[in-house]
């Protein structure tokens, strides 16, 4: 559904601020009918800097704030799904605007809307209530550590795309008017006022706001059927064992020239009619010839360009995944051929017509 990137000075209220939210948000799942459930999310997820146990005095070092900050992003990226909101508020890792960059892009690849939110408070402020928690016993931090992260602090800009929608709140205290917010009342002065968040405008944003599409090379690598690789290895196999039985049997043309072949698969199903045309003039390829062949068609075919062909556009209908590389100019011409021979067959079928396609033109070619 959507990446909620949550930045702000360090001691600047954030978690309570996005508890507030997520409190709304919850308050509005749970008035909506069970049928209204498939177009909005199922559950909202809170990553702070203690979900993957990073105390405070983690940003003292910048030696150790640079592989915590690697465990948070990760954390992230392993949480994305479109059924829920994900809340990144991951405490003074997220002062960086490269970081928050490198979260936008994790969900951008996913196909999550991502909003910011800034929590906006003075730095004295902040420096008022990192002390009230050392005063309490609680974690916080020192003073030389707040004072760096004061100034590495890098704001959040609406006019970026990482950073946009931008919405900010703020938590200085009111004279009057405002909501009374659970910030206050964890400080020694009481219960103080705050600006209340724009709840409406920021479910929205979460909720239908607009996905930015990822460019082809980044697109996540070909999720397809979970056995996909397997059934290349096998489908391709089962051309080539029925071509080594053919010479066994009947054998092979010496001159070259077509031959009929009809591939057994592990399920039984005899694939009919299958032509390979071998190079006229030249002698038949050897077994190892034949498998050093196999496996560079497997190989492009998945890892490459597979989606750009007929094969390719069956597996990701299979499995729903896409490619990593757009063809190269010396594959158009090849992929083209293949294309000619598509057929409405299973997926093996698909794979073991283009294999023996793809292999006499390779042979032909003198490889």
């Amino acid at each position: 559904m959507a990446l909620v990137i949550v930045s702000g000075l360090p001691s600047s209220g954030r978690t309570t601020r996005c508890q507030e939210l997520i409190a709304d948000w919850q308050k509005r799942l749970d008035a909506l009918p069970s049928s209204s459930f498939n177009a909005l999310p199922s559950r909202i997820v809170h990553l702070t800097d203690s979900t993957v146990h990073l105390p405070k005095s983690t940003y003292a070092s910048q030696r150790n704030e640079k592989p915590a900050r690697a465990s948070y992003l990760s954390l992230v990226s392993r949480s994305l799904v479109k059924d829920a909101i994900i809340v990144a508020d991951g405490g003074a890792g997220l002062n960086i605007k490269g970081f928050r960059y490198q979260l936008w892009c994790a969900a951008r690849e996913v196909g999550l809307t991502c909003v910011s939110v800034f929590v906006n408070t003075g730095k004295e402020k902040c420096r008022e209530w990192n002390s009230s928690r050392r005063d309490r016993g609680e974690e916080a931090y020192d003073e030389e550590t707040i004072n760096d992260l004061f100034m590495r602090y890098e704001e959040p800009n609406a006019m970026t795309r990482w950073d946009s929608p931008l919405f900010v709140l703020s938590t200085e205290v009111f004279a009057s008017g405002g909501a009374e917010s659970p910030v206050g009342a964890s400080q020694e002065s009481g219960k103080q006022k705050w600006e209340e968040p724009p709840y409406e405008q920021i479910w929205e944003a979460v909720t239908q706001g607009k996905v930015s599409k990822a460019p082809n090379v980044v697109i996540q690598n070909r999720t397809t059927s979970t056995n996909y690789l397997a059934v290349l290895e096998t489908s391709t196999q089962c051309l080539l064992s029925s071509l080594l039985a053919h010479q066994t049997s009947i054998g092979l043309p010496e001159g070259g020239g077509p031959v009929i072949l009809s591939p057994v698969l592990p399920d039984s199903t005899v694939i009919k009619q299958v032509r390979l045309a071998l190079p006229e003039g030249k002698r038949p390829p050897t077994a190892a010839q034949l498998q050093r062949l196999r496996r560079q068609f497997v190989k492009i075919h998945s890892t490459s360009f597979a989606t750009n062909n007929a094969l390719g556009k069956t597996a990701k209908e299979e499995g729903g995944g896409q490619g990593t590389l757009p063809p190269s100019k010396g594959a158009a011409k090849q992929e083209m051929a293949l294309d000619e021979t598509a057929g409405s067959g299973s997926l093996e079928e698909t794979i073991v017509r283009r294999f023996a396609v793809w292999l006499g033109e390779i042979l032909h070619a003198g490889a």
